[in-house]
């Protein structure tokens, strides 16, 4: 009985400060838009780092999509995607996740990644590398996007991440690595799309739980005790507002992201970053007002 009166209490606390901060701001929104917008790069991509283009524009590609944005810019940076040949399993399945929504034939891509599967479930960086966390997960994510059917090969990949999970319940970039943010986010996310098919409630919860550690004293999130990191903020508040939780941590971080956008609309004028940061602010409700 003393535990339900509790529960009664926590939720009440909750749905009156959740509509005090879940407001979403729909002008910052549009100017967040607009700044991707105008500072896309010539050839359609996005950001300034070689290494790192195909990261930027997928993730801004996607935000856009979801934000039913899909004119000029949107198909600017699609017909850039479609030109390029990544070969690692990152980059491959990005790419897959993006082009698939456009109804692109992504069958050669599917073949390819498959082929950087290991015997005990896991992915590689490329056909002949070692397990790794991240390329797993990633790969995963891809593979539910497309539909893709063989459940011998989906379930020991997620096996190998399940087995993966470290003793804090976050996830590094590969077995034994300490656990960060970015990781526990990006496997978190890819366990979700499978909650309806297998069990993962118990792996879920608890990396829920390793995230909202990871809170700062600035009201973001962080791998670095006392450090906020903006991208992770964003990709962190995502996954957890997309697990359900309940936390004050949680809107916290929603109004610290809400004050770290600059007067032009980005984010730390990166695309990155302001596209991870536009995907929570559209999960809030509008503003009634």
């Amino acid at each position: 009985m003393k535990g339900k009166i509790l529960s009664t209490a926590l939720f009440l606390i909750l749905t009156i400060i959740m509509p005090v901060l879940t407001y979403g701001d729909e002008q910052s929104i549009n100017d967040g838009v607009t700044w991707l917008s105008e500072n896309q790069n010539q050839d359609g991509s996005y950001g300034d780092d070689e290494a790192l283009l195909l990261l930027d524009t997928t993730a801004v590609l996607d935000t856009l999509y979801s934000l039913e944005q899909t004119g000029t810019t949107y198909m600017d940076g699609i017909t850039w995607l479609n030109e390029e040949t990544p070969l690692t399993t990152d980059f491959i399945s990005r790419r897959m996740i993006t082009l698939y929504k456009e109804g692109e034939d992504i069958t050669g891509e599917v073949d390819l990644l498959i082929n950087h599967k290991n015997p005990e479930g896991g992915f590689g960086g490329d056909e002949d590398a070692e397990s790794m966390v991240t390329d797993t997960a990633i790969a995963l994510h891809a593979l539910k996007t497309v539909d893709y059917e063989d459940t011998d090969i989906l379930e020991s990949a997620l096996d190998y991440l399940t087995t993966t999970q470290n003793t804090d319940f976050g996830w590094g970039f590969e077995e034994g690595d300490e656990s960060s943010v970015f990781m526990t986010s990006t496997v978190l996310k890819t366990l979700l799309l499978f909650r309806d098919t297998y069990n993962f409630e118990s792996e879920i919860t608890t990396a829920a739980s390793c995230l909202l550690s990871t809170h700062t004293p600035e009201g973001g999130f962080g791998t670095t005790p006392e450090e906020t990191a903006l991208y992770e903020t964003a990709l962190a508040t995502e996954i957890l507002i997309d697990t359900a939780a309940q936390a004050e941590e949680i809107l916290t971080a929603i109004t610290y992201l809400q004050s770290t956008q600059q007067p032009d609309g980005s984010r730390e004028t990166d695309p990155y970053t302001t596209a991870l940061a536009l995907r929570v602010m559209t999960k809030i409700k509008p503003d009634p007002m």
